[in-house]
């Protein structure tokens, strides 16, 4: 089955003259947790779509040097103590109350591409106890995948979500959903933010979206014409 090339794939040509290596930031972390047990946590960046991992010190920029947040229901966030592995980063934490955990990274590496600034992303909800609607409320991302119906994902459902930038909802983004299978398929939301897309595999998915915008400014003491931003989020289904 031919693959799907990202919107990711793309823009790495912009990054890499010498490679066509795609690049995106995820983080891969059970849907689920338990009261007072480890929850492992891990961090890669490369192309989820042909399972290409990059070791961490090929990694572009200083895109290994993000924090990865943990948002602990009712508190203020906290950044996570990781362990580079070599193709990855990896933690954990131990969940003390009930609710949803929330583990988000956002990332703008340092160095321009040509001259666009670009911004990594990725968002990812835990559930500890009973199972319930998500609440993003608290959560305001510069871009973000929010799951509307993901609790106890099944293959065969048909799967909702929202894309939202800074609490708002992003008409028409443009989103690639990846089964580890190496299937995918690129959607695009309505003028609600909103997209469906149906389960047809078990395992875990990665979502990416994307937005680019004819914008000036300023970063790290540089001038940049336009601005780009790509947001994963990392799904299982039974």
């Amino acid at each position: 089955m031919k693959i799907l090339i990202s919107l990711f794939t793309f823009l790495a040509v912009l990054f890499y003259s010498q490679t066509s290596y795609a690049h995106a930031l995820w983080i891969e972390s059970s849907p689920y947790g338990a009261l007072n047990q480890a929850h492992e946590v891990k961090v890669y960046y490369g192309e989820y779509a042909t399972n290409e991992r990059d070791q961490v010190e090929k990694w572009y920029s200083d895109v290994k040097d993000f924090s990865l947040m943990l948002h602990v229901p009712g508190k203020e966030p906290v950044k996570l103590q990781l362990t580079n592995k070599g193709d990855h980063f990896s933690g954990s934490f131990q969940p003390a109350v009930q609710g949803t955990y929330f583990l988000s990274i956002v990332k703008a590496p340092k160095d321009l591409g040509g001259k666009t600034k670009y911004e990594f992303s990725s968002l990812v909800p835990v559930i500890v106890g009973k199972s319930a609607k998500i609440d993003y409320s608290a959560i305001k991302n510069p871009l973000q995948i929010e799951f509307l119906n993901a609790s106890n994902a099944k293959k065969g459902s048909s799967l909702q979500v929202k894309i939202t930038s800074l609490g708002k909802v992003v008409p028409n983004a443009k989103v690639s959903v990846f089964s580890s299978t190496g299937w995918g398929k690129e959607f695009v939301a309505d003028a609600n933010g909103l997209l469906t897309f149906d389960a047809i595999w078990s395992g875990p998915y990665v979502l990416e979206a994307s937005s680019f915008e004819e914008k000036a400014g300023e970063h790290e003491g540089k001038p940049y014409a336009s601005a780009w931003q790509g947001s994963t989020a990392f799904l299982e289904v039974k």
